[in-house]
């Protein structure tokens, strides 16, 4: 779907913004809302930039992912009319999951009762908003997590490099932690093409920021 509220608000401020993902919002008093973001640039943007050129939004607080390079992590204080894509969906008794500004569009991820009412919420989103372009659908039975939802998988996606993930994910997909285990490290690593020594210890550090996270300081 076209551009809309904070997203559009970030590109302008500078070309080296890549994306935009909204994490979470709270509403506060008097209209205001605090939004959780994530902004992937292409090169490092200071804090000083960001709130420079964004006359609309007060930073609460800021951090580099330490994984991702030129990632941020932001919290704003701002007007709730910056989240218009999100307010128009929970108004529509929809379930967003994801909602991600890119340079041109803004692509989304929710969940609704039935085919009639993917159809309404599309019409509003129109109508607010222009065009938009319906990528997929899939019928499930179990509802994931809601926007914001999700703490340990934004949190552990800044704590892995992109190598661990890859290699966690690809070791889920193929049932290597069922029990019993459906594959072994060896078909995995020549799935990844990589050794199993280094399957290994990118597994290892992975569990190993797991449980820095559960029971760490």
């Amino acid at each position: 779907m076209p551009l809309a509220g904070v997203s559009s608000t970030m590109f302008a401020i500078s070309d080296e913004v890549a994306n935009v993902e909204l994490n979470n919002a709270l509403p506060v008093a008097d209209n205001d809302v605090i939004l959780s973001l994530t902004v992937q640039c292409d090169s490092d943007v200071s804090e000083e930039t960001f709130s420079s050129q964004l006359s609309n939004f007060k930073i609460i607080d800021m951090a580099q992912t330490e994984t991702e390079s030129h990632t941020y992590h932001l919290s704003v204080l701002t007007e709730s009319s910056e989240a218009p894509v999100l307010m128009s969906l929970t108004t529509n008794e929809t379930i967003p999951h994801r909602i991600v500004g890119k340079r041109s569009h803004i692509e989304l991820i929710a969940s609704m009762y039935d085919w009639s009412h993917l159809k309404t919420v599309a019409g509003a989103i129109e109508e607010n908003f222009g065009e938009i372009k319906l990528i997929g659908t899939t019928q499930t039975g179990k509802i994931g997590f809601p926007l914001g939802g999700n703490k340990i998988r934004q949190t552990m996606s800044g704590k892995l490099s992109k190598k661990q993930l890859i290699v966690l994910e690809t070791a889920y997909q193929m049932g290597y932690f069922k029990v019993p285990q459906r594959v072994n490290a060896k078909e995995i690593a020549e799935e990844l093409g990589i050794s199993r020594s280094t399957l290994s210890e990118r597994l290892r550090r992975a569990e190993h920021s797991f449980c820095t996270l559960l029971f760490g300081s």
